[in-house]
């Protein structure tokens, strides 16, 4: 499943970079994040619950930054198992960062999400409402992580 999307920032580039780069930071804006931990300055595990719609789903996750352009991309790739269900996920994440003024930033982002076994069996349309909605929640957690502070503590 593939999915496109932007959203803005009232915040300048460097800003929203810094957040960006800080996991610890921008997991307390991912739905269902329940724990993350650094295994290095590259990679990480995180502990998730994803609500679908008649069930929440908890995953085992591992991350992984494997490029980053200063100030302007990166790219993110995401593994996980579900803890009841039979199956793997993989997500491939490009982020850009684009400049609109002074204070405003938008950011773009790519996803490619791959699933396998029953979890893939719940069907790619309920999972693109779930997957949607997701990224909506976090595109508001980050603003909120900006509104109403002159310099956010990054």
């Amino acid at each position: 499943m593939k999915l496109s999307d932007s959203f803005t920032i009232q915040a300048n580039k460097a800003e929203v970079w810094s957040v960006f780069m800080d996991v610890e930071k921008l997991s307390g804006c991912v739905p269902g994040c329940k724990r993350i931990a650094m295994i290095s300055p590259t990679r990480y595990e995180a502990d998730m619950e994803v609500k679908v719609q008649f069930m929440t789903i908890a995953f085992k996750a591992a991350g992984e930054l494997k490029e980053a352009v200063e100030g302007e991309e990166l790219k993110v790739e995401m593994t996980g198992q579900p803890v009841a269900l039979a199956g793997l996920f993989r997500n491939q994440l490009h982020i850009t960062l684009h400049e609109q003024g002074p204070d405003a930033t938008e950011v773009r982002y790519d996803m490619d999400l791959q699933m396998t076994g029953r979890l893939a069996s719940l069907g790619d349309l309920l999972l693109k409402g779930t997957v949607k909605k997701a990224a909506g929640e976090f595109a508001d957690n980050v603003r909120a992580l900006f509104h109403g502070n002159e310099t956010p503590i990054v």
